[in-house]
């Protein structure tokens, strides 16, 4: 199992401790020399969010979880800290803290990668990879990337933002973006308790920001 710590693009939901992350860019050599080729990652896959540099793997306990989305450019996750934790808690206010300071890493194995050039560079292709966890780290390996918002969720009742949730996923997916089959059925239920609603409005507002919608709920 390999680490890849990269800085990333973050924006983060203080009220809720919802996080988008950029944690990979495609068709750019890395300071280890490896360079990722677009469709390297599973969309969709669900991944631990670990204890700040990797600690969980010597036994710290995650710290949240997220779920990994890619395009041509880049890949991210939409995560979740662990809030009703104090770890989780803790390492959501320093990632928010931190701002542009922040950074990620991540740990995979190699699926499919091999030597090859780059830009007239001897390099490592990384077409496949498997990822175990993102981590916040204090320093990465990526190349031009930064923190570049944190927001909290705007205070709104409950009806309010059940009525925004909704609007919101709609919009979203009437872009052609992907959004987690858990977000969409919580969001469109009938039966879902209002302040899950309102949670989960916070995600959706962090996902449309980072493609440059405004859908409102933010502040």
């Amino acid at each position: 199992m390999k680490h890849k710590q990269i800085g990333v693009a973050v924006k983060a939901d203080g009220a809720a401790g919802q996080v988008t992350a950029v944690f990979s860019t495609f068709n750019v050599v890395d300071h280890d020399g490896d360079v990722t080729l677009p469709g390297a990652f599973t969309d969709g896959q669900e991944v631990r969010i670990s204890a700040y540099n990797h600690m969980s793997w010597q036994g710290a306990l995650p710290v949240g979880k997220g779920v990994i989305h890619q395009d041509e450019e880049k890949a991210w996750m939409d995560g979740q800290f662990f809030m009703d934790t104090q770890h989780g808690k803790d390492t959501f206010i320093t990632v928010k803290e931190m701002g542009g300071l922040g950074e990620w890493s991540y740990g995979y194995d190699i699926i499919d990668g091999a030597p090859g050039q780059f830009e007239g560079r001897d390099v490592q292709l990384l077409r496949a990879l498997k990822v175990h966890e993102v981590s916040p780290v204090l320093l990465g390996a990526g190349i031009g990337t930064h923190t570049v918002s944190a927001k909290s969720l705007k205070d709104c009742t409950d009806d309010e933002c059940v009525e925004r949730a909704r609007e919101a996923c709609e919009a979203l997916l009437k872009r052609g973006i992907a959004l987690p089959s858990e977000l969409v059925e919580a969001v469109r239920s009938s039966d879902a308790e209002a302040a899950d609603i309102k949670r989960r409005q916070g995600m959706l507002a962090g996902i449309a920001a980072y493609h440059g919608i405004d859908i409102g709920g933010s502040e």
